[in-house]
């Protein structure tokens, strides 16, 4: 591909769903997340130490060569997969490398994502590869308005015990039917998760929490990408009295409701 072309598709691509590019400054960590980018928005699979510091360069204006790029990778094999074809050489960016470069950004006590309007797909990646992807335990999620597009994000958290309260009265009759008949189906492959509709109105705002963060939504996890929303994440070791609270209420909603 020409230098040309690869710049023009790095400029237009959308990366709202990955973690902010300028929060790295190392070598290792920026050209990581060229290749991350390249890799799931792209299809690139593999880039050479030269392209990727080409992007740091012209699409990102910050300083960044060839050689100091193949350096860090060099020295972090475990990140990503070397491949040495005639006499040039490529990176590939693995599993191991998103983690690490998602681990980065989850050091603070705080996270904004944004949704934007009229983008369910990206929204819900952004959704599952920053937000649930790192929830760990028993998840609880608070949402009065359940619905189908919820059921295929959650289907793909076996390992994990989730349990969802929300308010079947909130739903228009043919949209509750419709989710009733899903959900039954559903259950016989994924007891996994389990639901309850709550007989009260006190229940208003959508989040979710395990047992390392809290997870503030703007809107339902079905609708997410509908409309301009945020997710609020909170790190449980600087929001722990709201999360023991919140999961005291979460509790005792929980034994009051209905099973589906």
């Amino acid at each position: 591909m020409e230098d040309s072309e690869l710049i023009t598709k790095f400029s237009e691509v959308e990366n709202n769903e990955f973690p902010d590019f300028y929060k790295y400054s190392k070598p290792l960590e920026m050209g990581l997340w060229v290749l991350w980018v390249a890799k799931e928005k792209l299809n690139i699979r593999k880039m050479t130490s030269e392209q990727i510091a080409l992007i740091i360069r012209n699409v990102k204006e910050i300083s960044a060569d060839g050689k100091s790029i193949n350096n860090a990778f060099t020295r972090a094999k475990d990140k990503l997969h070397i491949y040495h074809e005639e006499n040039t050489v490529f990176f590939e960016i693995m599993k191991p490398g998103k983690d690490y470069l998602a681990s980065l950004i989850k050091g603070g006590s705080l996270e904004i994502f944004y949704f934007e309007p009229g983008k369910k797909y990206q929204s819900k990646k952004i959704l599952a590869n920053h937000i649930l992807d790192n929830l760990k335990g028993e998840i609880k999620i608070v949402d009065p308005f359940c619905g189908e597009r919820m059921l295929d994000i959650l289907k793909h958290y076996p390992k994990n015990s989730i349990k969802i309260l929300t308010r079947l009265t909130n739903l228009k009759e043919k949209d509750k039917n419709s989710f009733l008949r899903e959900f039954k189906d559903f259950k016989s492959e994924y007891s996994n998760i389990e639901i309850k509709d709550y007989p009260n109105e006190d229940i208003h705002d959508r989040y979710l929490f395990s047992s390392n963060i809290l997870v503030i939504l703007g809107h339902s996890i079905k609708d997410l990408g509908g409309k301009e929303s945020f997710a609020i994440v909170l790190n449980r070791d600087t929001s722990k009295n709201i999360i023991e609270s919140l999961e005291e209420a979460f509790n005792r909603r929980w034994k009051q409701s209905t099973v589906i």
